[in-house]
């Protein structure tokens, strides 16, 4: 397949690429620095341009079988990149070919069904203290997407941690574990291109 990635040279889209291109797929990143996609390869492309950018998203997207989004929060930079790059998104693939897109956001952005325990709300109660334009970012992106006329599956994660894939619990907030390995949350993203099992739903997985 052809594969459009955002956030590729973030920590988890790193191996999302890898992964990809492991499974035989052919890929193109966007990037706003080149030099930082962390790989060359034959079936991989870099496209230039910043995710807020929609016409960087168009030339992304164009031709692509799926879009796959795993941007998050740069420490200095905008505060709105998420948003941003949904907006982009899904005015450019509502009239594609192929609408599948799959994100990644944190396990704080609330669904229905949710049934957060004792922890969850403490960390809940944090994330709205400590970090509010990032959950704000992050809501507006999710909103955006749910709105959409898109084949979009949001997966949500909690705290990302290094470490090799491990086995997954999918559920509700409220059924799963505090913390996810990067490689097992690019295994779970990549598994959805080729499933439907989650579309138009909003899964947290959890290690």
């Amino acid at each position: 397949m052809n594969l459009a990635i955002l956030g590729g040279t973030g920590r988890t889209g790193r191996l999302l690429v890898d992964l990809a291109l492991q499974d035989g797929h052919d890929v193109r990143v966007l990037a706003r620095d080149p030099s930082k996609v962390h790989r060359t390869h034959e079936r991989l492309t870099v496209v230039q341009g910043d995710a807020r950018d929609p016409q960087a998203i168009a030339r992304l997207v164009e031709g692509a079988d799926a879009v796959l989004s795993a941007l998050g929060p740069v420490r200095g930079g905008p505060r709105d990149v998420m948003t941003s790059a949904a907006q982009a998104l899904v005015s450019q693939l509502a009239t594609a070919p192929r609408r599948r897109l799959i994100t990644l956001t944190g396990a704080g952005v609330p669904h229905e069904g949710d049934r957060p325990g004792a922890v969850d709300r403490i960390f809940g109660i944090l994330l709205r203290l400590l970090q509010p334009d990032v959950l704000r970012d992050s809501q507006g992106h999710v909103d955006l997407v749910r709105g959409s006329n898109l084949d979009w599956t949001v997966v949500r994660a909690p705290r990302l941690t290094d470490g090799p894939e491990r086995p997954l619990r999918v559920g509700l907030v409220g059924d799963i574990s505090p913390q996810l390995t990067r490689a097992s949350a690019a295994r779970f993203m990549l598994d959805q291109v080729a499933s439907d099992r989650y579309v138009r739903q909003a899964p947290a997985i959890s290690n």
